[in-house]
């Protein structure tokens, strides 16, 4: 045990107030989370909590990053980092001084070394977050003017814009696995890789210049990171590397504004996913909002997208049709070179978005279906056939669109192109959207066509959910 100045740690005070529990019980779970990481030896009483609390002692690695965890099953909505516990980190995450340059580092550091011991055969009980906290938690990226700079780093650590460029191509080479296998098989890598060019931004030197474009370089790593979490169905560790990596880019200054707009593309996509569609739209306007000074292109075209689909779920078909509208007059208008990580968002893509909002809308007018049909086939005809994953999603669609518009046999052989896209693949959220397409079976008129259907998925989900 290593003792820290003479005061209490408030931030961990706060979190263990806000799980309810006594010092003895944030003992205990400490103890059942070190164990469960083969760790027997830690033995945690309710006089040292008191000491990390009251008089701010700090407990030795990797003791913080199981008191996190604990303290996120305790707490029951919130996924904690150790540093969110102090004293080295911020505190509670969305205040601003979270936001701050030291901070922002050392949460990236934190977070990344405690996923890398965490037992992720083991669900955590924590929920993303929602609602007003979900928008909080991001404001800051709006309203925070300036950063405070790193340190001087070591002298024997120089990196410039070459160094950034090695990065940004191996994030991308990141960026084409999830596209064509899931998250689930390279995550771990991509979280060491951000682990790593996070200690550089830490311990190098360099100049401003290359320090604004190492930061869009972490923060873009963080949605990598964050998106293939998300997909292999950790929820909250996923939307916490994306708020992660939105407080990066603010280090990056006007340089991040970019990213920073596609990371809350991401938590917005996201919640839509999770069924939070009022979330999602109040995201993608703060993006659009926060983005309002860049260059129209394809940024500006898939944040219309994405507010599209958000009013179609929420029933405002009348603004869905304006979204989608702008969102192709973006893309047309769209001349300059895209970064990679807007480039996935092309015609292809806009279709599917298309086609799905009117899926979506033919829940109210059922005419609709045909027009879902159209626009995912012409999309799904123009898909790069490396993007396994969003090729499968389209299929499902297709089916659903299909059902819905009364053709189960049509309906069936989609299905099982999907099924066999899935198969290369490891998603949980495609195995999310196959349960909404048996859901969507189950209310048709049963015939042979929909029964084998309604079968073969079946046999698939369980796999999928062990992926």
């Amino acid at each position: 045990m290593t003792l820290s100045a003479v005061r209490p740690n408030e931030a961990l005070a706060y979190w263990v107030r806000a799980s309810g529990a006594s010092y003895s019980q944030v003992a205990a779970e400490v103890c059942r989370v070190a164990a469960r990481h083969g760790r027997q030896d830690i033995q945690t009483d309710s006089s040292r909590v008191s000491r990390w609390i009251n008089k701010g002692e700090r407990p030795r690695h990797p003791v913080p990053a199981y008191l996190a965890e604990a303290l996120s099953g305790l707490c029951h909505g919130r996924v904690l980092a150790p540093a969110d516990l102090g004293p080295s980190g911020a505190g509670p995450r969305g205040r601003g001084d979270a936001w701050s340059t030291r901070a922002v580092v050392a949460a990236i550091l934190d977070t990344t070394r405690s996923d890398a011991v965490t037992d992720h055969h083991t669900s955590s009980p924590a929920l993303p977050l929602s609602g007003a906290r979900l928008v909080d938690a991001v404001q800051p990226w709006l309203h925070l003017q300036g950063v405070d700079p790193l340190p001087p780093g070591r002298p024997s650590i120089r990196l410039g814009l070459s160094d950034v460029a090695r990065i940004e191509a191996t994030t991308e080479a990141f960026r084409e696995l999830d596209n064509a296998h899931g998250g689930g098989l390279s995550r771990l890598a991509v979280v060491g890789q951000l682990q790593h060019v996070t200690q550089l931004a830490r311990t190098g030197t360099y100049t401003e210049e290359t320090g604004r474009a190492l930061f869009v370089a972490v923060a873009e790593l963080a949605s990598v990171a964050g998106w293939m979490t998300h997909d292999a169905g950790a929820h909250s560790m996923g939307q916490h590397y994306l708020i992660l990596g939105l407080q990066a880019a603010k280090q990056a200054g006007p340089d991040g504004a970019g990213i920073g707009g596609h990371l809350m593309n991401c938590l917005a996509r996201q919640a839509n996913h999770l069924g939070h569609p009022q979330d999602a739209l109040d995201l993608v306007q703060a993006a659009q909002y926060g983005t309002r000074k860049l260059r129209p292109g394809r940024l500006r075209a898939l944040l219309c997208s994405l507010e599209a689909r958000s009013h179609a779920a929420l029933g405002h078909i009348g603004e869905m049709t304006r979204a989608n509208g702008a969102a192709e007059h973006a893309l047309t208008d769209d001349t300059g070179e895209a970064p990679s990580w807007a480039a996935w968002f092309d015609l292809a893509e806009y279709r599917v978005t298309a086609g799905v909002c009117e899926l979506i809308a033919a829940e109210h007018d059922p005419a609709r279906a045909a027009n879902a049909i159209t626009l995912i086939e012409q999309g799904t005809a123009t898909r790069p056939p490396e993007r396994v994953r969003s090729r499968a999603f389209d299929q499902i669609a297709l089916a659903r669109a299909h059902i819905r518009a009364g053709q189960p046999d049509a309906a069936d052989a989609v299905t099982t192109t999907a099924l066999t896209l899935m198969g290369t693949i490891t998603s949980t959220r495609v195995g999310d959207r196959l349960r909404e397409l048996d859901a969507e079976l189950a209310h048709v008129p049963d015939t042979s066509a929909t029964a084998d259907c309604r079968a073969r998925i079946r046999e698939a989900l369980p796999a999928s959910g062990a992926a």
